[in-house]
């Protein structure tokens, strides 16, 4: 039952994050209404946070975070309902194969089970080490054309975000086997410490590279690096269950594939970021 309201709130975040989305780069291309549009998109922004950390509370990571790549065909939906170019039979066939390769995903892992809470030392050097990399990526990118630069940003964006899910999972998993003492448990505290400023940068780098490419590039991106890297913690750290045999390894190599293609055919500059949404 449970599981059932995890991924219920889960995808009802995606389609807040999809909306929102759609809505902040019509506010931000448009001259009408900018104010008002902005407000929205972030309104439905905090809203689809809300789900998504009830989602987390009551659901694994592993399932709860792949859900939000379904954002990227929402975001296309409402752009077109916003006065964008009517999606085209290619989109739509790339939004069946999002779909096609997640649901395959989560037929294959089933329930994963509860996730464990995480200890002071891996929480800290998880976050140091994805601080590292990210550090070094984006400071490279500096010298990037713009495109590339906007990808950078929305790979650590989504790396953040992800990072962020698996300590907003871990914070649970201490509630519900500490109860009240979780608010005392150094590892839970450094876990719920390191979530707010986790979550920030990934907003803030999401922002920076739609300002610096659109939805074209930076947004695939950071849909594609979330989930991986939750699926990857949560799976690794959390010990939340999921099959790994070699042949269940080669299918859900396959379905990343397949979501991947989706992602990336549906997020060409010709599809959303080239349009401008009136």
């Amino acid at each position: 039952m449970m599981l059932m309201v995890s991924i219920s709130c889960a995808l009802v975040a995606a389609v807040g994050y999809g909306a929102a989305t759609a809505v902040e780069h019509a506010a931000a291309s448009g001259s009408d209404r900018r104010d008002r549009r902005w407000k929205l998109g972030i309104t439905l922004d905090g809203a689809a946070a809300l789900l998504q950390a009830a989602a987390l509370a009551t659901g694994p990571v592993v399932l709860v975070q792949p859900c939000l790549v379904l954002a990227l065909p929402v975001s296309l939906l409402v752009a077109w309902r916003m006065g964008a170019a009517r999606p085209t039979g290619g989109q739509y066939g790339a939004c069946g194969l999002i779909v096609a390769g997640l649901a395959a995903f989560f037929l294959l892992v089933g329930d994963p089970g509860d996730a464990d809470p995480l200890r002071l030392r891996t929480t800290l050097l998880t976050a140091a080490t994805l601080l590292a990399g990210g550090t070094a990526l984006l400071s490279a990118a500096r010298r990037w054309p713009a495109r590339a630069r906007a990808t950078a940003f929305g790979l650590v964006a989504g790396c953040c975000a992800g990072l962020a899910a698996v300590l907003l999972d871990a914070v649970a998993a201490a509630w519900h086997q500490l109860g009240r003492g979780a608010l005392t448990d150094a590892d839970a505290i450094v876990a719920a410490v390191l979530l707010v400023p986790s979550a920030a940068a990934s907003f803030v780098l999401l922002q920076l590279a739609f300002a610096a490419e659109g939805l074209g590039v930076g947004y695939p991106a950071d849909l594609i690096a979330n989930p991986i890297t939750a699926v990857l913690l949560g799976a690794l750290l959390l010990h939340e269950e999921i099959p790994h045999s070699p042949r269940d390894v080669a299918v859900f190599a396959a379905c990343l594939l397949v979501v991947v293609a989706g992602v990336v055919r549906l997020a060409t500059r010709a599809s959303l970021a080239g349009r401008q949404i009136g």
